[in-house]
């Protein structure tokens, strides 16, 4: 089914393989460099982006330096209070995103918007090579993930076929923990299907989740993300008991790259993998990948008022 190049056309109206191929080295906004330290605030679609990216940033909130507002919509009024008092406070401010008073970059809504805001925010804070090498990772591994590519030599159409009509368990080590609420989410929004985390003490709920009610553990399969540290290691040993099924995203993936020194440069591959299994997994279940209809109503609706 994920071989069938007229399926894969009919039922990705977006192109979104396509548009995920030709994504790495595509940054074409600013490249200038801010003042430091740096905070970040992100609403919206843009939410998960601190803790994607913490390497790259100081705090959330500082009073000097550079306060950016990552503007994804659903953000109730809040981007404009958080500026004026960002302001008072010495910082500048610079605002990125939509949906709000002329903002310093705007990005659209879009499910490969966490590549921009991420551009931005590497030029902006002096990562421009571990971007550069996030974006030389990510082109490598387009040659395998990419929709020409059958599914016998395609890691991210064989892990989709893993987690077809399972329930996805996502854990990560804590100096990665940010990649759960980016993979819950993309495999929600794109993939079609609901995800579990384990929030940042993973050992703590696999090792009491399933007492109860062992049998649930026949549908899930459990996806450890990023690097594998000794806490995620014992948390594998547990779950090889308890789970149908495990897998992992890491580098190499498919037996393709290296991991980055970056923490934030890895995390960015992985969200780049997460998208192309979230994809082929919507495409399995006969689901068009792009936003669904609820989903941009309530977003009109919310940009709206």
């Amino acid at each position: 089914m994920l071989d069938d190049s007229s399926n894969l056309t009919s039922l990705d109206s977006s192109n979104l393989l396509g548009r995920l191929a030709s994504l790495p080295h595509s940054y074409d906004g600013p490249d200038g460099l801010r003042k430091e330290p740096y905070g970040l605030m992100a609403y919206g679609e843009a939410s998960s982006l601190p803790g994607l990216l913490k390497g790259w940033i100081d705090a959330g909130l500082v009073l000097s330096g550079t306060q950016f507002l990552f503007a994804g919509g659903f953000d109730y009024g809040d981007v404009a209070p958080m500026k004026l008092n960002a302001e008072m406070g010495g910082a500048e401010v610079i605002v990125v995103g939509h949906a709000v008073h002329e903002p310093n970059f705007e990005v659209l809504p879009d499910v490969l918007s966490t590549y921009t805001y991420a551009g931005y925010l590497a030029h902006a804070t002096g990562h421009k090579e571990d971007w550069r090498e996030a974006n030389r990772l990510m082109a490598e591994l387009a040659t395998v993930l990419n929709a020409d590519v059958a599914t016998e030599k395609n890691p991210a159409k064989a892990m989709a076929w893993s987690l077809w009509n399972r329930v996805p368990l996502v854990l990560a080590n804590r100096r990665q923990s940010g990649l759960m609420s980016v993979v819950q989410r993309l495999l929600a929004r794109v993939g079609k299907t609901l995800v579990i985390t384990t929030a940042e003490h993973p050992l703590e709920v696999v090792t009491g989740a399933f007492e109860s009610r062992h049998q649930l553990g026949d549908d899930l399969v459990a996806v450890l993300l990023g690097e594998k540290d000794e806490e995620l290691g014992l948390v594998e040993e547990v779950l090889e008991s308890r789970v149908a099924q495990l897998e992992q995203i890491s580098l190499p993936f498919g037996g393709v790259g290296s991991p980055p020194l970056d923490v934030a440069a890895y995390n960015l591959v992985i969200w780049y993998i997460s998208l192309w299994v979230a994809t082929y997994l919507a495409i399995l279940s006969k689901f068009d990948p792009m936003d669904s209809g609820v989903y941009q109503a309530v977003r009109e609706t919310v940009l709206t008022k």
